[in-house]
């Protein structure tokens, strides 16, 4: 019978006999470790935060726009308030519907002139782009039904005309038009300017920009599907409902982020692989170190090898206890290399926590023990099948 409890004894004892030298062994092992747990981490913590922030944006959207340039268009091309309507009713799957309208404007503000976008928006605008109202209030449905001249302006506008002092009660003037500030907003999830809300932007009521230059149609409708599985036939719906109430040469960009997340996925996927990589090279160098230092150990306790097969020792015990050692040399490092990488994990989320939360990946945390061990492992065996095969009379003669 194999003798597991004596040759896990000799092994941790080999172990324990040199520590300086079972460290440096190991250190290899402990970076590999280190890294395979913090890649994950990071990559997976990464993936969650952009996706977050997509999702935040409007993962649910759909979002449609008349493609100008595949041909001439006419007025009723544009994308209307009926169309508004038509999609906010007649497909079941749309929780909300907004349009919007938007333009550069220059404003005169306390006598001061800034140049802004001015967006006409309807009563689910807020909603749908997930804006929070930092003071004041949101426009209600008697100021898009009475066209109130009313306005809210982004949060930097409001701090560099107001600072300190409140901005709701003041008056606002485009060329002739004038309107009153009835709160100060800004992004729940920013989008930097890449829509039509910018730093500079002034939200009015959609049927005001009617009375502002004369247009009465939206440049984008958003919908919002109830779930993430109905975007893609909310989409196609909202195209198909285009399509059957304009003409047929007009041409629609009906979009959606889906195809955003999963890029965002496989540009993490891909990432993470290469990460992986280069720590498994990292492992795959500590292997090396592992099984070298196992050939030297080996040349030196050759009488120790003699005199166990001189007691009856067989071959396989003799591996199993040089493999034993190579796996508990590598499972401590990996221990070590995975203790480290949690602690920096602990230290680093004290800094960034409010902006990006992470979140240690325990599935790492095993692959890395997993690994570690199981490259040690292999690499022990050569040098452990060395050492079974060892003549017990060549091994008695060395010095």
């Amino acid at each position: 019978m194999m003798h597991w409890e004596e040759n896990v004894r000799l092994a941790l004892w080999a172990v324990s006999v040199d520590k300086l030298k079972a460290f440096l062994t190991m250190l290899g092992v402990m970076i590999g470790s280190a890294s395979i747990v913090l890649v994950v981490t990071i990559a997976s913590t990464g993936k969650v935060y952009v996706l977050s922030q997509i999702e935040g944006i409007g993962a649910n959207l759909a979002y449609a726009t008349l493609d100008r340039n595949a041909a001439p268009t006419v007025p009723d091309d544009e994308l209307s308030v009926a169309d508004l309507h038509r999609i906010r009713t007649t497909l079941p799957m749309t929780a909300a519907a907004a349009g919007t309208y938007d333009v550069p404007a220059d404003f005169s503000l306390r006598g001061r002139l800034i140049h802004a976008r001015l967006v006409g928006v309807t009563e689910d605008f807020q909603r749908i782009r997930n804006l929070e109202i930092l003071s004041g209030r949101y426009f209600d449905s008697d100021d898009f039904a009475s066209r109130s001249r009313v306005c809210l302006i982004s949060e930097y506008i409001a701090q560099t005309a107001f600072k300190f002092e409140q901005a709701a009660g003041n008056n606002l003037a485009i060329q002739q038009f004038q309107c009153t500030i009835i709160g100060v907003f800004k992004e729940g999830v920013p989008t930097f300017g890449q829509s039509e809300i910018q730093r500079e932007t002034v939200l009015v009521p959609f049927p005001l920009i009617k009375m502002i230059n004369g247009d009465n149609f939206f440049q984008v409708i958003y919908a919002q599907a109830a779930s993430s599985f109905e975007v893609p036939a909310l989409t196609r719906e909202i195209a198909s409902t285009l399509r059957s109430h304009h003409r047929k040469a007009a041409r629609y960009f009906v979009q959606n982020l889906s195809s955003v997340l999963s890029t965002v996925g496989n540009v993490s996927l891909g990432l993470s692989l290469v990460l992986l990589a280069v720590a498994l090279l990292t492992l795959i160098t500590a292997g090396t170190g592992i099984m070298n230092i196992m050939f030297v150990n080996i040349a030196q306790r050759t009488r120790e090898i003699g005199l166990r097969k001189a007691l009856g020792a067989r071959p396989a015990e003799i591996r199993l206890q040089f493999l034993l050692e190579a796996a508990f040399i590598s499972l401590a490092g990996a221990a070590i290399g995975a203790l480290i990488a949690l602690v920096m994990v602990w230290l680093a989320s004290g800094w960034v926590t409010s902006e990006v939360p992470l979140r240690v990946s325990w599935s790492g945390v095993v692959t890395a023990l997993l690994l570690s061990t199981a490259i040690g492992t292999l690499f022990g065996y050569q040098p452990a099948s060395h050492a079974a095969r060892l003549s017990p009379v060549d091994a008695l003669r060395a010095e």
